[in-house]
């Protein structure tokens, strides 16, 4: 009788292969939902934060010329001293990031809260009370997590 000799080859069993993809599995249906929000949450806070820059700027305007200014582009346009430095309000509008992944920062300028907005996006000042809003005033919906049913331009 003639003896067989199977050569052992150094591979993966199925029984390995199924176990390493169902670990990997299990982990991925435990991270996944961590990132599924953080696209939204990061655009809601640099809206925000961005906003803020805004009203700081021209908070800061308002205390070095004695008056606030009459559009969101005098802020580029307008420089003040600062310890002998000559800077801008802003160098640039800062992008709003609701209404587009990219943003925008366009912005409109108009005299009071009853003159219609073009809610495109971007920024709304009211030069008359000068105060700087979010030009969208449509509802947030379900995928904005917390801020569902939210207008951003009552922020």
């Amino acid at each position: 009788m003639k003896r067989i000799k199977f050569k052992r080859t150094n591979a993966f069993t199925l029984i390995e292969l199924l176990i390493v993809i169902s670990i990997i599995a299990i982990l991925a249906a435990t991270m996944i939902p961590n990132f599924i929000g953080f696209d939204t949450e990061a655009r809601l806070t640099a809206t925000k934060t961005n906003l803020d820059t805004l009203r700081t700027r021209i908070t800061l305007f308002r205390a070095k010329e004695g008056r606030y200014p009459s559009s969101l582009q005098e802020l580029l346009d307008t420089y003040y001293l600062d310890v002998g430095v000559k800077k801008p309000y802003l160098t640039k509008i800062p992008p709003e990031m609701i209404s587009s992944k990219s943003g925008k920062n366009e912005f409109i300028d108009i005299t009071s809260p009853e003159e219609p907005i073009t809610r495109e996006g971007g920024w709304v000042y009211y030069t008359d009370t000068a105060e700087v809003h979010i030009n969208l005033d449509e509802s947030l919906d379900r995928k904005w997590g917390e801020y569902e049913g939210q207008k951003p331009i009552d922020w």
